[in-house]
């Protein structure tokens, strides 16, 4: 599991701005729980794809957070359980969200972390949406990707959308 959690400022506190304390463009010295969203569900991973499906269209929700031993391990999308359930044909049904995520990375942020940290680690293990903890591992919201590149540079978030969708459209692991 990889929690990215804060960094230390470097320089002189007192006069430095965040973003040369962090040494990092502007912007991306954001806190993740600046840019994180609250709205969610949250279900065990034994549940399946169907059913997760069935309570983020009736809890009117964008993302569910998935837990596994007691721990906010994943965040998913109503549009990736759709490309998942897809994929398995009429096996949605009985897939639970365990096999589905249980080859991938287990990617989180701490709320306190900055965005210039986040930003990579969900790039380089394919995490849209990650879970987001307080220093004690409670869940707090969760981040999306795309939010958190629109965060940085909102002209940078249309170029990454359609990337991402490029990467994991070839992925074989997201087929």
């Amino acid at each position: 599991m990889l929690t990215v959690t804060p960094r230390p400022r470097s320089g002189i506190f007192g006069e430095s701005t965040n973003d040369e304390a962090y040494r990092v463009l502007p912007g991306e010295d954001r806190l993740v729980k600046d840019i994180m969203t609250n709205e969610l569900a949250t279900v065990t991973a034994s549940i399946t794809i169907k059913e997760a499906m069935e309570i983020l269209r009736s809890r009117n929700v964008p993302i569910l957070v998935v837990y596994l031993e007691g721990e906010p391990i994943f965040a998913l999308t109503e549009y990736e359980l759709t490309v998942h359930a897809v994929n398995t044909e009429d096996h949605a049904v009985s897939i639970t969200l365990h096999e589905l995520i249980k080859k991938r990375m287990v990617v989180r942020c701490r709320e306190d972390a900055i965005l210039a940290d986040a930003i990579p680690a969900m790039f380089d293990h394919c995490a849209r949406n990650v879970p987001v903890v307080n220093a004690r591992g409670d869940l707090v919201g969760a981040l999306s990707l795309v939010d958190a590149v629109g965060a940085v540079n909102p002209d940078a978030a249309a170029r990454w959308r359609t990337k991402l969708r490029q990467l994991w459209t070839e992925t074989p692991e997201f087929k």
